[in-house]
């Protein structure tokens, strides 16, 4: 006798269960297109208390995006108060000025393959600081006993960060390269330098930073060169190498922004390095 196989007949989905995907499939479309014209706000509160309340509701790939007006903006309130007797502060999240609690900062993911290298009580200066989000991570690093200081040109990043990372040996400044002129030669142990030749197309403006941001670096110190794109790291790399600063190593390229860096290492001199014949116009405590 032959065996009769049986065969399984395909689970029918039932109607009470078919309608119920369709709404759950219907409610996803709504919540995503009432996000999408901006109609819902979210409120992203941090383990520390900081809290972000969005302006509007559109995503930040979408205010940044090519059709997207360009900023996002948001209403942060911080549970202390600031020296200047603040509790918040609105901020605007643009393509370069990049809020790491509520975006993705590159800077993070870059300055964790240097933390090898940044031992507790260095001097460290941070070029290109933007909101802060680096530099609470090089602050963490050098430990009390250290200290960084970090400069940027942009204003409201520069309040934010202060208000945000407070630390008594992390410092925010206000400026750029011309800031540097009031340093002595020598002055920090690690220099960070991010995207320094943006909007500098002329090679005398480009020779003039790379030297400067070189002349702070101390005999054997480290110089950690960052920049939006390999491409955009290869002319400072060429400056670094013109200095005679040799290459310790490349960082592994952030996947999600495309952002690179390298380490390069000041040679320890014989020589006594030039001494200004002036008192510099100012200095950084």
């Amino acid at each position: 006798m032959h065996s009769v196989q049986q065969q399984s007949l395909p689970d029918v989905e039932s109607p009470k269960h078919s309608k119920r995907s369709v709404n759950s499939k219907l409610v996803y479309k709504l919540k995503r297109f009432v996000r999408y014209i901006g109609l819902h706000k979210k409120v992203i509160t941090l383990p520390d208390g900081v809290r972000y309340r969005e302006r509007n509701g559109i995503s930040i790939r979408r205010a940044l995006s090519e059709h997207g007006p360009g900023v996002k903006e948001y209403d942060v309130r911080f549970p202390w108060i600031t020296p200047e007797r603040r509790r918040g502060m609105r901020i605007r999240y643009t393509a370069s000025r990049i809020y790491g609690d509520v975006g993705h900062d590159p800077r993070t993911i870059l300055y964790s393959q240097i933390l090898d290298l940044i031992t507790p009580g260095l001097r460290t200066l941070e070029i290109g600081c933007s909101t802060g989000s680096g530099s609470a991570i090089l602050a963490h690093a050098v430990g009390p006993s250290g200290g960084v200081v970090a400069i940027d040109r942009d204003g409201e990043a520069i309040r934010f960060a202060r208000q945000r990372h407070r630390s008594e040996h992390c410092g925010f400044e206000l400026g750029w390269i011309d800031t540097l002129e009031g340093e002595p030669d020598g002055s920090f142990s690690v220099v960070l330098g991010v995207d320094l030749f943006r909007s500098l197309d002329a090679r005398p403006e480009r020779a003039r930073v790379i030297f400067e941001v070189g002349r702070v670096v101390q005999d054997g110190g480290l110089l950690v060169l960052i920049a939006p794109s390999r491409e955009a790291l290869t002319p400072l790399s060429e400056g670094a190498l013109g200095l005679g600063f040799t290459l310790l190593r490349e960082l592994v390229r952030d996947p999600r922004s495309g952002w690179a860096g390298s380490i390069w290492k000041r040679p320890r001199s014989e020589k006594p390095r030039i001494v200004r014949d002036y008192e510099p116009p100012s200095s950084f405590q």
